[in-house]
């Protein structure tokens, strides 16, 4: 996992998940509180911070994915260095400004809606929903809310006896991807195509398995789209993050037609 920006994302999932509260939630859980200090520590500060040896740091990154102390603080520093997915207009706003950029951004997103709804093939959910019913495997694949709207998938589709795999990090997903096979189902979550540029190994796993791949996007002319079997269009803007909202709107269309076809009794 070299140089995983996402690091943070790792910690606070620990911490979330750990419901033992055992060694390595109480070093995720300092380090956390120590995030922003952590790219200028030795490991030997790490450990007497965290109360552990140098080795329990050891054992720690890497059970996070990383080759040592070293390539984890790189990708501390990187995860502090992506800043909030608003514009410069939101991030210089004055509280006068607040109310227009709200109501641009509440039009937006009702924008975003209604060109999901205008984009909607009752034809196309029956496909994706068949093909997800007779999947050997149903994985969702994306990044930062990405991942937590895969999450929600995977407990909707529990509730309807169908197991999905989704991963926090790049290497959960490519251990996932590598499991797949032409029987099964990918759901790809990528608003702008970022995944697919910066993620190239998964989609080459992804092609050479023959998954049938559904991608979400506001970005439907990528060229690296062509390998997607389905495609379905969350809006168009994403300025102020509100593809996200519509991202919501999109799955939430795709687990009801599937409730719809194959859970609820007739």
């Amino acid at each position: 996992m070299s140089n995983n920006p996402f690091v943070l994302n790792q910690l606070l999932h620990l911490t979330n998940e750990n419901y033992q509260k055992d060694a390595n939630y109480a070093i995720a859980k300092i380090m956390l509180d120590h995030f922003h200090e952590l790219p200028q520590m030795t490991i030997q500060e790490a450990a007497d911070l965290c109360f552990v040896s140098t080795a329990s740091i050891s054992r720690f990154v890497r059970y996070l994915g990383y080759s040592g102390f070293s390539e984890f603080k790189i990708s501390c520093e990187k995860s502090i260095g992506i800043e909030a997915d608003y514009s410069n207009e939101v991030k210089k706003a004055g509280k006068e400004d607040l109310l227009p950029i709200y109501s641009r951004f509440t039009e937006q997103v009702l924008q975003n809606i209604e060109i999901s709804f205008k984009n909607l093939d009752i034809e196309q959910l029956d496909r994706i929903c068949i093909r997800m019913k007779s999947a050997d495997r149903i994985a969702v694949f994306g990044l930062e809310f990405s991942s937590l709207i895969g999450e929600h998938i995977q407990s909707r589709l529990a509730r309807m006896g169908k197991i999905v795999d989704t991963g926090l990090d790049l290497n959960e997903q490519i251990e996932i991807a590598s499991r797949l096979t032409e029987h099964s189902v990918v759901l790809l979550i990528t608003m702008e195509g970022g995944y697919l540029y910066r993620n190239s190994d998964i989609l080459d796993i992804l092609e050479k398995a023959g998954c049938y791949t559904i991608v979400f996007t506001i970005n439907p002319q990528i060229k690296l789209l062509q390998f997607a079997d389905e495609i379905l269009v969350c809006g168009h803007a994403n300025y102020n993050t509100e593809a996200r909202v519509s991202l919501l709107y999109e799955v939430e269309m795709l687990l009801m037609h599937y409730s719809i076809s194959f859970f609820q009794n007739h």
